[in-house]
């Protein structure tokens, strides 16, 4: 009895030891930090050139829309709004994008996340409308992205 009781706690103990170790902050992909410069410095036309022609963009509470034309317009929106800032960022091994529009706040206000073909952006999921999503997110900011004095964890 006292060795089952023994190997069970010696077993919760290793689960619990690897589920709290975090992954390691590592480096944004090179298409993910050239569009999250060009979004950052507000260079529309430099982004609407990014997209893939068949491009989708998915924002929860509107209608998707596709192809280069229809969803270049997800840049006028932005372009229209307060400034955000965008920092790469990795949830659960998928690269993603964090999205502060307080420069004041350590956790982001919501996420994108980009899918690439042949170099350009072939889909566009935008959180703004949905963002409990972010809420328990175990995000881990990409190297080199972290708000001065901040952890790259969130």
């Amino acid at each position: 009895m006292k060795a089952h009781l023994a190997r069970g706690r010696a077993r919760l103990k290793a689960v619990n030891a690897k589920a709290a170790a975090k992954p390691a902050p590592r480096p944004p992909s090179p298409a993910v930090a050239r569009y999250v410069e060009l979004f950052n410095r507000r260079d529309w036309d430099q982004l609407r050139s990014m997209l893939a022609d068949d491009v989708r963009l998915v924002q929860s509470t509107y209608p998707s829309r596709a192809g280069a034309a229809d969803v270049s317009m997800f840049f006028g929106i932005y372009s229209r709004g307060a400034p955000v800032r965008l920092v790469p960022a990795w949830l659960d091994d998928r690269e993603v994008i964090a999205v502060y529009e307080d420069p004041q706040t350590v956790k982001p206000s919501y996420l994108m996340w980009l899918e690439w073909t042949d170099g350009r952006i072939s889909f566009i999921r935008d959180y703004k409308y949905v963002r409990y999503v972010v809420d328990d997110a175990e995000l881990i900011l990409a190297i080199d992205t972290a708000p001065p004095g901040e952890e790259t964890t969130h």
